[in-house]
């Protein structure tokens, strides 16, 4: 089983805001085998909203030093394929993440920027672990508190996992990671039980 948990900042929430940041960890039948942390300068005419930069702590003239989005994107590239046989519909990544239906479309949109239609040549979008929504669907049914915000410092706070460097991709996909690992240790714990859901 090949997992790929990851996280992106962006420079807004509009569908011409730039990725600036993606890290993430891969993790192979059960084992990290490679954690990756990528910067890129925004493209040309990227919408940049103030409160983001706030959010993330990056300046304008700090997204200026990174390096171009083709270069973050050909080193990404080479970090899949290490992994992946883009040409075999069987060998995907399942994606994990917390909300990790925005990082899909980001990175969607930064794939496409750089001429490049194929994302799903490495990603499984039918099998997605998503933090966020195991949660949810624990608190509906009463497992875990109820939490005034589904943030992910708030939901790691709640599950005893520290996020020392919140808004920073790398700091959050770990501290996901962990959120994620010790809700499958819990659905291990139910099926080792042999409870039926």
């Amino acid at each position: 089983m090949k997992i790929l948990w990851y996280d992106t900042e962006t420079t807004g929430l509009t569908e011409n805001s730039a990725m600036f940041q993606i890290s993430g960890v891969i993790e192979i039948d059960g084992v990290e085998v490679e954690e990756f942390d990528i910067f890129c300068s925004p493209h040309d005419g990227a919408d940049i909203a103030e409160e983001a930069l706030e959010v993330t702590g990056v300046s304008r003239e700090q997204l200026k030093t990174y390096q171009t989005p083709k270069k973050a994107y050909k080193e990404l590239v080479a970090i899949f394929s290490k992994y992946i046989d883009k040409f075999n519909k069987d060998d995907k990544f399942i994606i994990a993440g917390q909300n990790v239906k925005f990082d899909i479309d980001v990175l969607n949109r930064f794939f496409k920027r750089n001429n490049d239609n194929y994302l799903g040549s490495f990603l499984n979008y039918k099998q997605v672990f998503d933090t966020l929504s195991v949660y949810t669907a624990l608190e509906i049914a009463e497992v875990v508190p109820k939490l005034e915000n589904h943030k992910l410092e708030t939901i790691c706070k709640t599950m005893g996992v520290e996020l020392s460097n919140a808004h920073n991709s790398l700091a959050d996909i770990k501290a996901t990671k962990a959120v994620g690992d010790k809700m499958l240790a819990g659905l291990r714990r139910i099926k080792n039980k042999k409870i039926k859901i």
